[in-house]
């Protein structure tokens, strides 16, 4: 069994510190200064926060497991702490239990973009609105004026689409939101659809689709965003519900 290791620019020294430990337990590593090649590999660790694990997913399609050692700041998507990462570690390889997660996908150009927390489709030119209608398997469930709207899968409800109204959704839950930003319209409420759902917005204005915060591309007309075959894969955290309670507890 091999595995990968990634990190985040100040955590190269943990980076290092895991790899020596998980050889000295007979599990083979490299330390990755890129992210390429990550699907060649049993396993992924990364070292750092949040957005270093969705970095991570924007180089790989069909994931390994990831264990992640939390060096950011919140650490909701991580396993551990860094004075904890050892016994947890060598418990999850050892077990090699994963979870599943969602992400979604957008077609661009005949390019396919994935993400795990959320897609924001937002216009292009800064202080403007943008005129969109939200399709739901082709009925138009709603049309407004806003800076933009998120396609949020459940794991991603305590991310951006938090700070934008939106509620937060049971990470088990198969479902899709979609959350207004700033919506010029008095009384708007989001949406959850069933994950099969096909969405479909369009706009009279050109767009930035930015996946999870990481990769942006420029688009007109409309997008369409529908559940990806490709999910995330965690190694299991005993309880995830209790320890997302915890988190947002801490910096709510």
């Amino acid at each position: 069994m091999r595995g990968a290791i990634v990190y985040k620019p100040d955590s190269e020294k943990l980076a290092y510190e895991v790899k020596e430990f998980l050889n000295s337990k007979g599990y083979g590593t490299d330390v990755l200064k890129n992210f390429v090649g990550l699907e060649s590999y049993d396993f992924v660790v990364v070292v750092g926060g949040d957005g270093t694990i969705l970095k991570t997913l924007q180089f790989v399609k069909d994931c390994p497991p990831i264990f992640a050692i939390n060096t950011g700041r919140v650490g909701l998507l991580t396993h551990c702490e860094p004075h904890e990462y050892r016994s947890l570690l060598i418990e999850s390889l050892e077990s090699f239990e994963f979870e599943e997660f969602m992400r979604l996908k957008c077609v661009v150009d005949g390019m396919e973009i994935l993400a795990l927390n959320e897609f924001a489709v937002l216009c292009s030119i800064p202080a403007k609105l943008v005129e969109m209608r939200v399709y739901v398997d082709e009925v138009m469930v709603d049309s407004l004026r806003c800076d933009g709207i998120l396609i949020s899968t459940p794991l991603g409800s305590t991310a951006y689409a938090l700070s934008t109204g939106g509620p937060i959704i049971d990470p088990y839950l198969s479902s899709v939101l979609i959350v207004p930003i700033a919506p010029f319209k008095l009384g708007w409420k989001p949406w959850v659809v069933r994950e099969e759902r096909k969405i479909r917005l369009s706009f009279d204005k050109r767009v930035f689709v930015i996946a999870d915060g990481q990769k942006r591309v420029e688009v007109e007309g409309e997008v369409k965003v529908s559940k990806s075959e490709f999910p995330a894969r965690f190694f299991k955290i005993r309880n995830r519900l209790e320890k997302l309670v915890k988190k947002l507890r801490r910096i709510c």
